[in-house]
């Protein structure tokens, strides 16, 4: 993970405002590349046995290889959840049995990560948003989708939305990576630190190139207008040496507010006591985030 990606991660969760910006601290080492830095011990996952909790699920075959999802409960819409760069479905543990007594619940492993197959890298969000709508056409998983998007795959719900609106019934963003992170954060560093984080963020479990994905994000279409909640982190986990903490505290807040304003109505809740991993540290403030959203569309 590179250090932007890090950085996000820690400053989001302390973002100032009373509401910090948390990046992923599993994503991206780096603020800007806390879109791409994978959460503590995910990284590890692809060499760990699986726990019971991840062995429950089902290979999607989407075209040469394999795609793991875990889907309980039934209903409509289907909530679909999105783990962090380097995370698995193991990320939403805690999350996941509680919506799941509601309403279709499915949580997966991108490709490469946990008991999904390798692809071909570098990977983009893009990439990733092709490998899920092509699981959810082949699982008969049908539209439409409350999607729930960590850090990273804040992103790649981002994407997954602007790509697909007819799909979408409702957003929300955890401690999500915001598209102009890392054009907002190099501006402020050296060519020194630029190289340094970037290099640290590419190196990331899924091989996956933030980079490029922050691009793609940018140059998608609006959001569709959908109910959307941005949760995120109330507690700052820290930026790299040498950055301007209380700086990079402010941008981070300036755009987990901005996320809130993709849509019409669009709203910010605060994880007080949380840092970047709020779905293990305070699910149940994304609890009442999903479960506000659809009581929207009920």
């Amino acid at each position: 993970m590179s250090r932007i990606a890090l950085a996000i991660t820690l400053a989001s969760s302390l973002v100032g405002c009373g509401a910090p910006g948390t990046s992923d601290s599993s994503e991206v080492a780096s603020r800007s590349s806390a879109a791409a830095t994978p959460e503590p011990t995910r990284a590890q996952t692809a060499t760990e046995s699986p726990e019971p909790s991840q062995k429950a699920g089902t290979a999607i075959d989407i075209g040469g290889r394999s795609i793991w999802f875990k889907c309980i409960g039934t209903g409509s819409p289907t909530v679909i959840l999105e783990a962090g760069m380097g995370g698995d479905l193991r990320t939403w543990e805690q999350v996941q049995p509680v919506i799941g007594a509601s309403t279709r619940t499915c949580a997966y492993d991108r490709a490469g990560v946990g008991q999904s197959e390798s692809a071909a890298q570098p990977r983009t969000a893009q990439d990733a948003v092709d490998d899920l709508h092509d699981a959810l056409a082949a699982a008969e998983i049908e539209a439409p989708y409350v999607m729930v998007g960590f850090s990273f795959g804040g992103l790649v719900t981002q994407l997954y939305a602007a790509t697909y609106p007819d799909e979408m019934a409702g957003i929300v963003l955890v401690e999500s990576s915001h598209p102009l992170e890392a054009e907002q954060f190099e501006a402020h560093l050296t060519p020194e630190q630029i190289e340094e984080d970037r290099a640290a963020v590419l190196d990331n479990p899924e091989g996956l190139d933030p980079f490029a994905s922050f691009e793609q994000a940018q140059d998608a279409g609006p959001l569709p207008e959908v109910p959307l909640i941005v949760v995120t982190a109330g507690i700052s986990e820290g930026w790299p040496p040498g950055w301007d903490a209380e700086l990079f505290d402010a941008l981070r807040a300036e755009q987990q507010v901005a996320l809130a304003t993709l849509v019409p109505g669009g709203r910010q809740v605060i994880a007080e006591t949380s840092g970047h991993h709020v779905p293990g540290t305070q699910p149940e403030v994304v609890i009442e985030a999903i479960e506000s959203v659809l009581a929207e569309l009920r």
